[in-house]
């Protein structure tokens, strides 16, 4: 219950600011007679589709003899093609900028439909392997295909899933078709994550600058920013000076990361940075070798000194400019 709202609420109507059909919904939401169950309906939703496609996946483990593996392809691919074109025939106009959604459930069945057309295509692929040897790049098709859709319908749960789909892509290219190439296929993975983690924060201001799908910029952006960071995390541990180079660009990064999203009001970014600098001075603290108990010290006062700021920095941004 909000107490100064529902004093407010009929003046407002009184003054003839807000009409009286409104006034008496907002009073009884100010009230606490009416409350909303959106986020659980989309959270039950969400974990429908997680449970179709996990049942799909145990019912194809359990009987895939039986069964055989074209009838598999062909039951997921309908099943796939039923919900996208569902999805389609539902969707609003295209437009550059944001659509509203036309139903609650709408997005979690395109999640639906382009989750079993993914498994789908990857069934086909072990079973069948019409690319052969170079089988990663079938992810390569699948981002494509998801990124099209995300833009289509407006999805940025699944344009999300297409960029991660893209990354895995570079990942497993590195690992099994390029591996030749580069002598060192750790170092190769990781400076492919940093490559696409630049190429994700690139394509979030190209999204704000273009005024193309703007709104899909936070999820290129955080998931850029994450590879990146999670790139240099992953080289901290190297020995020598390999290590020490790492610990500084991830310091440097970090706090130029949270510098920018602090000015920016963007605590999620903010929040990337902070912990970046936490796990930089965690790294630099377990090449000192101060032993246990100076490790297990150091930790806890970082620790508590990265809540506190974490806890400080949301609160101002809470406030009003």
């Amino acid at each position: 219950m909000n107490p100064d709202a529902a004093k407010a609420i009929p003046e407002f109507a009184r003054r003839g600011i807000i009409s009286r059909e409104r006034a008496s919904l907002l009073l009884r939401i100010a009230c606490g007679d009416l409350v909303t169950v959106h986020r659980e309906i989309r959270l039950l939703f969400y974990l429908g589709v997680l449970l179709t496609t996990t049942g799909v996946g145990l019912l194809v483990q359990r009987n895939y003899r039986h069964i055989g593996p074209v009838t598999i392809a062909v039951v997921i691919g309908a099943g796939a093609v039923a919900c996208l074109s569902l999805a389609a025939k539902r969707a609003q106009p295209f437009s550059w900028m944001e659509t509203p959604s036309p139903s609650l459930g709408f997005d979690y069945l395109l999640l639906l439909g382009v989750l079993l057309a993914g498994a789908d295509l990857a069934f086909i692929e072990i079973q069948f392997t019409p690319l052969g040897a170079h089988w990663p790049w079938h992810l390569l098709i699948v981002s494509v295909l998801m990124a099209c859709i995300a833009v289509r319908y407006d999805s940025r749960t699944v344009f999300s899933i297409a960029l991660s789909t893209f990354a895995a892509w570079r990942g497993l290219s590195v690992s099994f078709i390029e591996k030749p190439v580069w002598l060192a296929s750790e170092e190769s993975v990781r400076m492919n994550s940093l490559g696409c983690g630049v190429l994700f924060v690139l394509l979030g201001s190209f999204l704000v600058r273009g005024k193309k799908k703007p709104h899909f910029e936070p999820v290129a952006v955080h998931l850029g920013w994450f590879l990146i960071l999670g790139a240099l995390v992953s080289g901290i541990g190297g020995g020598g000076a390999e290590g020490i180079v790492y610990i500084a660009l991830l310091s440097t990064t970090g706090a130029f990361l949270a510098w920018r999203s602090y000015s920016g009001r963007r605590f999620g970014l903010f929040a990337f940075g902070v912990f970046a600098v936490y796990l930089a001075a965690i790294g630099l603290v377990f090449k000192a070798g101060l032993g246990f108990s100076g490790d297990l010290a150091c930790i806890m006062i970082t620790s508590v000194v990265l809540i506190a700021l974490l806890w400080k920095a949301q609160k101002k941004m809470k406030e009003p400019v």
